[in-house]
């Protein structure tokens, strides 16, 4: 018995193959396993036979001798004494509706100067009137996050919209406001800013780069899909307007930076865009699928069969990248091998509706910037606290193990159960996650394992090769 009595095979691990290497994932521990065909296929079966090992190796047979089945079986049985295969489920309880507020999205801006035709945020105006925070809403929003957030001393401020360099005098009233104020309680607060780039200047680059402020720039990647999608009120693309502007901002080497594009069922040759967004100088790139309400743009389930395999074909681009020495950060493809996501990410996600909120120009808080404008998920307000117990009692129970078909899935640890938002849109249910976002998710976390583990080998093979 290779495992511990009882164990569930088909739900602690999974198997798949892709350019070549055949993987097992050890879903428990996060552990991967390169096999070669032999073990691959044994471990296949073991898995089929939910552990019978005798059925494993007779169904073997035709594929190796039985000394090379006992050698694979020697293999795996190594790997589990190591703690790569075979692992325990951890079940963590967790009082969720007790953690504290760590992080905000400041909406400061419910008005754009695009009208990107995919926005979940009706242009800017979120579904009612356009509208610009004032600075005591942002400070009141600041003295809530330190009201709120316990023992946590590292916490998070989101500068949102619609555009928030519409507002760059709140933007920059909150943050000399907040860091006066964190630091008198031994805290720090991080910024953040998501942009569009249309008012960016070297001025207003030099205010963010002093402040340490991590930047998303919005560019969808060729000229001819950004201008698709990310117009003026004219009608009029962005891409000659912004393209300058991003490339300033990046070149003055910014606290951190992502140049963010969206990719939709028009563009779903996005390995291009990738390239494209490459080639103007970007190191830090996230390719977001439009999904949700995105009508006419999202990514539905006749999209999938090209959209993985597409993924398939990024993560090959990223590799003969790296191969001519040039690493491109892919935020979809982020994999950490030996610490993997912490405990509470991985039962509980982004942890919307709990210890992430959002904060509208009127002060009303909600569970994401996904939900603001939806009344029945309105929490309460900046002034007056969270007084909607029940809608943060719908998040905090929000988590993976209270999801029938996150439950048995192999990507959960990754994940947490998916975005909230994106369930609700698709199905009307927190707990129902999204099939088309999850089927995307699952490709991805292949596609980072398949691309670490080559950077990996490769590290091995050079150091190989070195004299000693």
């Amino acid at each position: 018995m290779l495992a511990p009595e009882g164990y569930d095979y088909s739900n602690n691990i999974h198997l798949f193959s892709m350019k070549g290497l055949k993987f097992a994932l050890d879903v428990n521990s996060g552990a991967v396993s390169v096999l070669d065909d032999i073990g691959f296929r044994f471990l296949s079966e073991l898995v089929l036979a939910g552990g019978n090992l005798e059925q494993a190796r007779r169904r073997c047979l035709e594929l190796a001798c039985p000394q090379e089945i006992r050698e694979a079986e020697a293999e795996l049985q190594e790997a589990r004494d190591r703690g790569y295969l075979f692992t325990a489920q951890e079940i963590p309880c967790f009082a969720f509706d007790e953690m504290p507020v760590k992080a905000l999205c400041l909406n400061v801006a419910h008005k754009c100067n695009l009208r990107c035709r995919y926005c979940f945020a009706a242009q800017g105006s979120f579904g009612g009137e356009e509208m610009l925070m004032t600075s005591e809403v942002g400070q009141r929003a600041v003295d809530f996050l330190l009201a709120n957030c316990g023992q946590v001393k590292n916490l998070e401020i989101d500068f949102f919209g619609g555009e928030p360099l519409l507002n760059l005098d709140v933007v920059r009233d909150t943050v000399r406001y907040g860091k006066k104020c964190a630091d008198k309680l031994g805290k720090t607060i991080n910024f953040t800013l998501t942009t569009n780039a249309v008012l960016l200047t070297e001025e207003i680059m030099d205010f963010l780069l002093a402040e340490h402020i991590a930047l998303i720039l919005s560019l969808d990647g060729r000229q001819e899909v950004n201008d698709a999608c990310r117009v003026s009120s004219s009608g009029k693309g962005s891409y000659d307007l912004v393209l300058p502007r991003i490339q300033m901002a990046v070149a003055k080497n910014p606290h951190s930076y992502y140049v963010r594009g969206t990719f939709t069922k028009k563009n779903l040759d996005f390995g291009r865009d990738l390239e494209h967004l490459i080639e103007c100088g970007f190191t830090n790139v996230s390719l977001e699928p439009a999904v949700g309400g995105a009508e006419g743009y999202a990514i539905g389930e006749a999209d999938l069969p090209r959209v993985l395999h597409e993924y398939e074909q990024l993560a090959g681009i990223l590799w003969d990248y790296y191969l001519r020495g040039k690493e491109v950060n892919f935020f979809h493809f982020n994999i950490d091998f030996e610490r993997g996501p912490c405990l509470a990410k991985r039962v509980t996600g982004c942890g919307a509706g709990v210890e992430y909120l959002a904060v509208t120009p009127k002060g009303e808080i909600y569970p994401c910037h996904q939900f603001v404008g939806n009344q029945d998920y309105l929490m309460g307000d900046i002034y007056k606290g969270l007084r909607n117990t029940e809608v943060r009692g719908l998040f905090a129970e929000n988590q993976l193990f209270f999801k029938e078909d996150c439950r048995t899935c192999w990507a959960r640890h990754y994940c947490g159960g998916g975005c909230a938002a994106n369930a609700y849109f698709e199905n009307g249910d927190l707990k129902k996650p999204s099939q088309v976002s999850c089927a995307m998710q699952r490709k991805r976390i292949e596609c980072a394992i398949w691309l670490e583990t080559q950077k990996q080998l490769l590290a091995e093979e050079t150091n190989h090769n070195i004299p000693r």
